[in-house]
């Protein structure tokens, strides 16, 4: 078949082609670009992430055989991506989350009440976009009033992965943009450290030690990237999602809005219909993998969009059930590399539906033209909402 997964789409467009392609058959293969292989369902998208010594995650872009990058930990395969894994867990613990969770709901409410009163807005450009970069800034401690050109970089990189064309020099030119912070974070702290009890992340990170030896600078500048990326443009592409169809959903959003406390199982049924990483792996050793003839260096595109959506896991699976009771999804992969900040986006998404509807329970979608989605991480790419309440009445 042919998949092309850069071409965008109206919005829930690939969602429902993976809903095709599972019906039938678990596994394809694509002829887009230099071709790889598509894992369709929950068993063998499970299976992929828990055997990273057949499903390598040297190579995680599907169209993408020899990058000439390695995120860390990302792209490290055990046993060393546990060191680098060890020093992440510092930041986003549950326990340090819940610490910082009034600092994230003032955020949040802070973001809303900027534009409420207007009535309307662009929600990826005055919300999704810069809650999750505010929420990121604090937590690493670096300045608030840095949040445009952190998602003008973040926006610019997820626009070339996997993409052909114009696109790859000002990714390139994104992450030099990038790495140039970083190093005058690493600079300033190896010259002014930070007291331990501070707790300061990148004094943490500058000296940390992978295994027996110390952090290089390199991986210093990766990882810091890597949580860059990892931390802005997930969230806001869930919340895109998320609230297109409360938008469109009128019983839902009532119900989000009659009884907040649904809002907890919400969030996982919303990561669950509309997971949105299209992630890959690359065969380590040649190998027969659901009946099909995989060779060394053969990539595999980890569908996660289709295994969350699998019949065989959940009853009616492209509906959304906001009180669903059993929920195993792929939003956060699994195995070995499951999303370190699973807690923290949770939480951010959590807050941003208790927060937005105490302000704004009733509006609508404007603009029709503009919902279209594109991978190999889908959003929506445009989403723009109005309401009639004043913010006194949206409070009342």
């Amino acid at each position: 078949m042919h998949f092309d997964y850069t071409t965008p789409k109206p919005a829930l467009s690939y969602f429902a082609e993976f809903d095709r392609l599972r019906a039938e058959t678990p596994v394809a293969y694509s002829d887009f670009g230099p071709g790889f292989w598509m894992l369709l369902t929950a068993d063998l998208v499970r299976q992929a992430y828990q055997t990273p010594e057949i499903f390598s995650s040297s190579a995680t872009i599907p169209t993408v055989p020899h990058p000439d990058w390695t995120w860390i930990p990302t792209m490290v395969d055990p046993p060393a991506h546990s060191d680098f894994r060890r020093v992440l867990n510092i930041a986003f613990s549950p326990r340090f989350v819940r610490d910082l969770e009034p600092t994230i709901r003032q955020d949040c409410i802070d973001t809303i009440e900027a534009f409420v009163a207007d009535g309307e807005c662009d929600f990826l450009g005055k919300f999704a976009k810069v809650f999750p970069t505010q929420v990121f800034l604090r937590i690493l401690g670096l300045p608030v009033d840095h949040t445009d050109r952190f998602m003008s970089w973040v926006e610019t990189v997820f626009e070339g992965l996997g993409h052909f064309g114009d696109f790859a020099e000002d990714q390139l030119q994104a992450q030099r943009d990038i790495h140039a912070y970083f190093a005058d974070v690493l600079a300033d702290r190896r010259s002014n450290p930070r007291p331990d009890e501070d707790g300061d992340f990148f004094t943490i990170l500058a000296n940390a030690k992978v295994g027996d030896r110390p952090m290089s600078d390199d991986e210093f500048l990766n990882m810091s990237e890597v949580l860059l990326l990892a931390g802005l443009d997930t969230v806001k592409s869930q919340l895109s999602y998320m609230f297109f169809h409360l938008a469109t959903n009128d019983v839902d959003r009532a119900w989000i809005v009659r009884e907040p406390e649904i809002i907890p199982n919400a969030v996982e049924e919303f990561l669950r219909a509309h997971t949105i990483v299209m992630g890959a792996r690359q065969v380590a050793q040649d190998t027969e993998f659901a009946g099909c003839p995989m060779k060394k260096g053969d990539m595999v595109m980890v569908a996660g969009p289709s295994g969350s959506r699998d019949e065989a896991e959940y009853d009616n699976p492209t509906q959304v059930q906001l009180d669903r009771k059993v929920n195993r999804h792929f939003s956060f992969a699994a195995g070995p590399h499951r999303c370190v900040g699973a807690h923290l986006a949770r939480t951010e998404l959590a807050i941003a539906l208790e927060e937005w509807h105490k302000r704004i329970p009733d509006y609508h979608v404007t603009n029709t033209e503009g919902l279209v989605e594109s991978g190999p991480q889908v959003g929506i790419e445009q989403l723009h909402l109005a309401w009639d309440c004043t913010p006194q009445e949206a409070l009342r």
